[in-house]
């Protein structure tokens, strides 16, 4: 195993080029980190009610000992907050607090907070700094990297959005220790995704550890910085997600997206994650792109790893509405990512609703 210390990870898009921080303690080192990257004498700290009664005190002055002015915005857990409304109301405050264009504002939470945070940073005056101090898994290694900022709409997840890098990103694992273990383990499904468009040697690590990789701050915290490399070095070949290249990201996520919202949110982000990565890999390998062998390993791993590889509806009906309603459709047809291998780039292909609805009858993904 290579690269375990902390260590700092670059994101190169030129003259928007940004480091991420990874290492257990580092979100101690937040205040002197923005110091040296960022004009603010001021900062809003967007972030719910638990986490700061965790680790809020330690970051306030960590910015505080910087001589940044700091402000704490709470807003309620639970993705009701990532809405249009809320997004506004945040807006609001920022007013009262009289920020300007040279403050900042730091997401500190999951990837609520981050995506709510990150969209009223490129709104606010038209564009204020951005800080990205994620706490759960799933933030450290996938959503706070890259730039996709978004509110949520009654007719869909992440329609009204932005791109818009952060200037730094601080990740520390340590503040995984605090969080319910379900989030924690919903949060792996994030990195065997990396694993498997990506990444053997992690898939491997993970399927050596399986959960255990939990509970051992070594493993863990090089799984976290191998998957914020590979975030950011896709990111830099696709940032606004026009080449292709960044759709990988999206693997397992079409009707994962689409399971979340039928649930009512009930399903946790990696846990829906997990249905559809497993849904992807078995029309890839009906369509011989992957090898049988490798869509049951993946199944083995996520089962190990207690992570769900099937649910129960009554119908496919509602579910394909939802993907229809996805970002991802083109031209009418619903596109998805396909595995071709561990650690192997996937494809993207266009899946027909018949090809839908009958993977989701007979492939024991979705029963019902």
């Amino acid at each position: 195993m290579e690269d375990k210390d902390p260590r700092e990870i670059w994101v190169e898009l030129g003259s928007r080029r940004y480091p991420i921080y990874v290492g257990s303690g580092v979100l101690a080192e937040t205040g002197r980190l923005m110091k040296e990257r960022l004009p603010s004498a001021q900062c809003a700290i967007v972030s719910h009610g638990d986490i700061l009664e965790l680790h809020g005190e330690a970051l306030k002055e960590s910015l505080e000992g910087a001589e940044i002015e700091t402000h704490l915005v709470v807003v309620p857990s639970g993705e009701e907050s990532k809405s249009w409304e809320r997004a506004g109301w945040l807006h609001g405050v920022l007013v009262d607090l009289k920020l300007d264009r040279a403050s900042s504002i730091l997401a500190f939470g999951g990837g609520v907070v981050g995506d709510l945070a990150g969209f009223v940073a490129s709104t606010f005056v038209r564009g204020v700094n951005l800080v990205q101090a994620p706490t759960t898994l799933l933030a450290q290694v996938d959503s706070s990297i890259g730039g996709k900022t978004a509110v949520n709409h009654a007719k869909g997840k992440n329609l009204i959005g932005s791109f818009y890098q952060p200037r730094l990103v601080v990740v520390d694992p340590s503040l995984l220790e605090t969080l319910p273990r379900r989030e924690r383990r919903s949060g792996l499904a994030e990195v065997v995704k990396y694993g498997v468009i990506a990444d053997r040697e992690l898939f491997e690590l993970l399927e050596e550890a399986g959960e255990a990789a939990l509970d051992d701050a070594e493993t863990l915290e090089w799984a976290v910085g191998r998957c914020c490399a590979i975030k950011a070095r896709i990111v830099e070949r696709d940032e606004r997600d026009t080449r292709g290249v960044r759709a990988a990201l999206n693997y397992g996520h079409t009707l994962g997206h689409a399971l979340e919202i039928q649930s009512q949110l009930s399903m946790r982000h990696g846990e829906a994650v997990a249905v559809g990565m497993i849904f992807a890999a078995e029309i890839a390998a009906r369509r011989g792109l992957m090898q049988r062998g490798d869509a049951e390993r993946l199944r083995r791993l996520l089962k190990r790893l207690h992570l769900p590889t099937s649910v129960s509806i009554r119908e496919a009906g509602p579910i394909l509405e939802a993907m229809r309603r996805d970002k991802k459709v083109e031209a009418g047809a619903v596109r998805f990512v396909l595995p071709t291998g561990i650690g192997r780039a996937p494809v993207v292909e266009p899946i027909s609703d018949a090809e839908i609805t009958g993977t989701l009858k007979d492939s024991m993904v979705v029963e019902g």
